[in-house]
């Protein structure tokens, strides 16, 4: 007779089964719409995702708020359907999502496999429907006292750096509804079957669920009929740049090189870079993954008296990129912001220790498993990096950080500081007087 403990089953053996690894795969139907898939063996939920290449910088001036309506009407085609869209999801209990930022956009929902086909339906529908800005939403907004938002640093960075290029003018947290015919034109334009994802993971295959997604296009020709505009690349400016704001009480001073693509060899060293530079805004007695041993807190904020904020920069786009260092503190102490700026950014093509450089690298590894444990955002990434680095690099993301040495990340700092143009930005109250692009040059090359 079995004992039976709390807790403990009284199934006296099962049999081990072997995890097995997701099976990954990627095609192209003949519309240009790609189909990636992610084949699961446990069917606890599905996922889908469907992506465009179209994001905040290929807004037109006068296209500008299109991504944010397209959010603001994430269930809305027509004046009648709204509510209809809404309790089809509802029923199943799926939470729909619709994400953007400066290049992609983003529909997506989890599920379990029953509820697949209605699911798909809407789905489907929402994201390839030419959408209209509803009445309701318009009488709304004019009613609303929305407040002319000040210019982010980020922002202000992509302006020093690429000057008036669209990808310098994505404004995330513009509010903004556009006429209907531009909203209509950019849906036309940009979301169309020649920068558009399928992707799927769950329990079916990838013919399975690629020979599904054809016959559900069928009832989608009206979509097939867009044609994608070109997008322009943009050019890293080399300048001095300073914009004046008297409402803020603080000073931010930036300095900018050329970074690198998302395809480019070096992605990972310029990622490891920033890890090791950090981001620190406010004093912490520490902890695990608080990052008390960066750069930015030890060198910079805890050690000098002016320094209010630090943070390295690294922005990755598909076409370009920026990678440098930020700080921030009063007006009156430009100068010393300047120099500890400088200086800290001469030091970091220096050698340094191993436990330093591991540190950096562990860091990155570390943050980029914990982003993808869920198959919702393991899904996702996949199929942006298939946009963004020409391949799914997911699969090799360790071990592009793992082979980067010490000697690459100086040689990178090494070749940016005397080969490259750099740019110095100033953002806040008091930006008169700044250095020039020479004085900058010879105090970085000293």
């Amino acid at each position: 007779m079995n004992k039976i403990l709390r807790g403990f089953s009284t199934v006296k053996s099962m049999k081990f089964i072997k995890d097995k690894q997701p099976i990954i795969k990627i095609s192209e139907l003949p519309s240009g719409i790609k189909i990636f898939t992610e084949q699961t063996a446990f069917p606890f939920a599905s996922d889908i995702g469907i992506c465009f290449k179209a994001g905040l910088r290929n807004e037109l001036p006068s296209e500008t708020g299109s991504l944010f309506s397209l959010n603001q009407h994430m269930y809305h085609i027509s004046e009648n359907d709204c509510l209809e869209n809404f309790e089809q999801t509802l029923r199943t209990g799926c939470i729909l999502d619709q994400t953007y930022d400066s290049e992609l956009s983003y529909w997506k929902c989890q599920f379990i496999q029953e509820d697949f086909d209605m699911i798909v339906d809407v789905l489907l529908k929402l994201a390839l429907t030419t959408k209209k800005i509803a009445k309701e939403t318009r009488d709304q907004f004019k009613t609303m006292n929305i407040p002319q938002e000040r210019m982010t640093v980020d922002e202000v960075i992509k302006k020093a750096a690429f000057g008036k290029h669209p990808l310098a003018n994505a404004k995330t947290t513009a509010q903004i509804l556009p006429k209907q015919e531009d909203f209509s034109r950019f849906q036309e334009q940009m979301l169309t079957s020649q920068n558009m994802i399928i992707g799927y993971a769950g329990v079916w295959t990838h013919e399975q669920f690629r020979e599904y997604i054809e016959k559900k296009l069928v009832n989608h020709q009206q979509f097939f009929q867009r044609q994608l505009r070109k997008q322009t690349t943009p050019e890293f400016l080399s300048q001095t740049y300073a914009l004046n704001d008297d409402k803020n009480d603080t000073i931010d001073i930036a300095l900018l090189f050329k970074g690198i693509k998302w395809s480019d060899k070096n992605m990972p060293t310029q990622h490891i870079l920033n890890q090791i530079l950090g981001s620190s805004s406010s004093w912490s007695t520490g902890g695990p993954g608080k990052g008390m041993r960066s750069r930015t807190t030890l060198n910079l904020m805890q050690s000098i008296q002016s320094v209010e904020e630090a943070s390295g920069i690294s922005s990755i786009f598909s076409d370009a990129g920026i990678f440098g260092l930020r700080v921030q503190g009063p007006p009156g102490s430009k100068q010393e912001l300047y120099s500890s700026l400088i200086d800290e950014f001469r030091q970091l093509g220096q050698p340094m220790s191993d436990e330093e450089f591991f540190r950096g690298k562990n860091i990155a590894i570390t943050l980029i498993n914990l982003n993808l444990e869920r198959q919702a955002d393991r899904l996702e990434e996949q199929i942006k990096t298939t946009f963004l680095m020409g391949q799914n690099a997911v699969p090799l993301y360790e071990s592009l950080f793992e082979n980067v040495t010490k000697e690459q990340l100086q040689d990178y700092i090494k070749n940016l500081i005397n080969n490259s143009e750099p740019t110095l930005m100033y953002y806040g109250k008091n930006v008169q007087d700044i250095p020039t692009l020479q004085q900058i040059k010879r105090n970085l090359r000293k």
